[in-house]
């Protein structure tokens, strides 16, 4: 059940190799981010589980602030050490936050306001959409690669073709392990074409402890709004998770055991962000397995956090993975981005739309998706903090949906599909 768990995450297997061609990395940075992805999500995991919050969640990196480190890692004069360090500065201002004083806390105060399918399914939507160029771009690769572009391609397509079979599959243990079968079909299809350097796993040693800070460490304060405000789906996401558990189980979930919940989650952050993980969030895909499997144990969801540590020590495991061709990771990113993208308009179909809603709710995602395509040169005009945050589709997006659904007065009728017409009898 523990592994199960585990292979369900996918961005814990995808997230540190693209970071690592996105910056050119060296290939032992990267198994340092494998390491240091594979110990955030266990310790984070252990922190809700055993300590804070006492739920049976496991974590997940975010995409969202995947996205962000990888902005801001590449602004001109900025380095991942000043991303990485405003990020734990970030969540400790979290961790001060979410601690309950008489059973309330500003987080909870928060998830009053912003809790709704509309603001979920836009929080999806827009972070996908944030990170999509990490996904068919790369699966092709560039012209100057060997590979580019037929093996390229072909590669990637048996990975894509391989995970779409097997995640629709009625077999249950090739559904949770769809990826991991999905990554081999393409690696070995890859060699075939291209040899695949297999002598930097069977040279890596095998134990070696984290590097914390392994980029340096800096704060930059105007990082650190961006992450705190980015943070905020994080924070919703589990408190939310939380309740759906509690429900199921049968277990009470007052406010300030949603709080400690958080307070576990984004010190989890904080911790993980010193060795290069990426802020985690109860993954969806977890929930739904201890749904199917009626299994809602904490000290199974313990040992999965304990693996998940013992798995970042375990460095040829981590060298594994990066030694596993681009084109193969980023096919794989394609199939499971777009499912995520799905799963937010699956949230969207939830709502019971009225024409104010429709109006708010567009809008909202039109400013998003714009700020993508906005010209460099325009963002330079403005202050940097404003510049900052006009390039974070999931701020643009989702205040100005938060603004505009307490101000924008409207009619509360709910909007009918227009009847379909009627055939013309000959």
């Amino acid at each position: 059940m523990g592994l199960q768990n585990i292979f369900v995450m996918t961005g814990i297997f995808v997230f540190p190799g693209i970071m690592g061609q996105s910056f050119d990395l060296p290939v032992g940075t990267v198994a340092d981010l494998y390491s240091g992805t594979f110990i955030g999500c266990g310790l984070t995991t252990i922190l809700m589980a055993g300590f804070f919050g006492r739920a049976p969640l496991v974590a997940g990196p975010y995409a969202g602030v995947f996205a962000a480190l990888l902005s801001f890692g590449h602004m001109p004069g900025s380095s991942l050490g000043a991303a990485f360090g405003s990020l734990c500065v970030a969540s400790l201002i979290w961790c001060a936050l979410s601690v309950p004083i008489r059973g309330k806390s500003a987080i909870s105060l928060l998830a009053r306001i912003v809790r709704s399918p509309e603001v979920s399914g836009v929080i999806v939507m827009l972070v996908m959409m944030q990170i999509a160029d990490l996904a068919f771009p790369h699966w092709l690769g560039k012209t100057k690669d060997p590979t580019f572009p037929l093996i390229n391609i072909g590669a990637g397509l048996v990975t894509a073709l391989v995970l779409m079979v097997l995640t629709i599959s009625k077999i249950r243990i090739l559904r949770r392990l769809a990826l991991l079968i999905a990554l081999i079909a393409g690696a070995v299809t890859f060699e075939c074409f291209h040899a695949i350097d297999f002598a930097t796993v069977a040279n890596a040693p095998w134990l070696v402890l984290p590097h914390p800070f392994a980029f340096g460490f800096s704060v930059n304060a105007e990082y650190v709004l961006v992450f705190f405000l980015v943070i905020v789906a994080i924070n919703i996401q589990t408190m939310t998770l939380m309740s759906v558990v509690g429900e199921w189980t049968g277990e009470a979930m007052p406010t300030a055991r949603l709080s400690w919940g958080v307070f576990g989650t984004m010190l989890g952050s904080a911790l993980g962000s010193c060795i290069g993980a990426v802020s985690n969030l109860p993954y969806p895909a977890n929930v739904a397995l201890l749904r199917s499997t009626r299994v809602a144990s904490r000290q199974v969801t313990m040992a999965t956090g304990i693996i998940l540590v013992i798995m970042g020590f375990f460095t040829k495991l981590d060298y594994l993975f990066v030694v596993l061709p681009v084109p193969i990771l980023a096919a794989a990113a394609t199939v499971l981005f777009g499912m995520v993208f799905v799963h937010g308009v699956e949230m969207l179909a939830e709502v019971e739309w009225t024409e104010r809603q429709l109006a708010i709710t567009g809008f909202s995602l039109m400013l998003g998706f714009g700020s993508l395509f906005v010209s460099p040169e325009v963002f330079k005009a403005f202050p940097l903090v404003v510049s900052l945050l006009l390039k974070q589709p999931v701020i643009v997006g989702v205040t100005s949906l938060i603004i505009l659904s307490a101000l924008l007065p409207g009619r509360s009728r709910v909007v009918e599909a227009p009847p379909l017409p009627v055939p013309r009898q000959n």
